[in-house]
């Protein structure tokens, strides 16, 4: 249910562990890959992140 959630074109937050320091970044899920359990969002400057699902802290999704 949550990566059906994960597919939808919304803005969403996600805050992350990465080198033990909790970061944030807000953008759209560009793809997720459960092969190698990583997320692509591209953020409002349309750069793409990598994300792998198990730095993640929690998901919000933004409302307009």
């Amino acid at each position: 249910m949550v990566l059906k959630e994960l597919g939808r074109n919304r803005l969403i937050i996600i805050n992350y562990y990465k080198n033990g320091f909790l970061e944030s970044c807000k953008g759209y899920i560009q793809k997720l890959n459960l092969h190698d359990q990583t997320i692509y969002l591209k953020d409002e400057k349309q750069n793409v992140l990598n994300i792998q699902l198990s730095w993640i802290h929690d998901i919000s999704a933004v409302n307009r």
